[in-house]
């Protein structure tokens, strides 16, 4: 006995086709493949963004590299269309260009999140640096706090 259930039926389609997939941008088998790559070749090539590889940054730092996995995936398939096709063809329930300007801001959101772009990187080292100014600030204020009680050491 046959798959088919009538003649001229089509075969079941097999597992992993991408017969369906337009742009892939909420396939994990096309995003996280791409976004460990993306992660990889930014926050492990690059000795300024050493703080990223910290432990309490991976969620960020993860879903920053699946929004630009998203933004590459649907640029792809928009130079593909065309921008004149890419206005009316339908991603979901928006345009294809809709989707990619989605897809575009939120990665944006998360880079600024992170100091990946110039201005949040410029607002990060200044905060950064505030918060050493003002630490030290703090450490001579306790070493005159210690030297006027008479504890020089600073042990109590």
């Amino acid at each position: 006995m046959s798959e088919l259930a009538f003649e001229g039926q089509r075969p079941p389609f097999a597992p992993g086709n991408e017969l369906s997939t337009r742009h892939g941008a909420y396939s994990p088998r096309k995003v996280e493949p791409l976004a460990e790559e993306i992660r990889a070749a930014h926050v492990d090539a690059d000795s300024d963004l050493a703080y990223l590889r910290e432990p309490k940054y991976a969620a960020a730092v993860w879903a920053w590299a699946r929004a630009e996995a998203r933004v590459q995936l649907v640029a792809e398939y928009v130079d593909r269309l065309g921008v004149e096709a890419a206005m009316t063809a339908k991603a979901g329930t928006t345009s294809a260009l809709e989707l990619l300007r989605m897809q575009e801001q939120s990665a944006a959101t998360h880079r600024a999140r992170l100091g990946l772009d110039p201005l949040s990187r410029a607002r990060l080292g200044k905060d950064v640096t505030a918060v050493e100014i003002g630490q030290a600030a703090l450490d001579r204020l306790a070493e005159r706090g210690r030297e006027a009680l008479g504890d020089d050491d600073g042990t109590s």
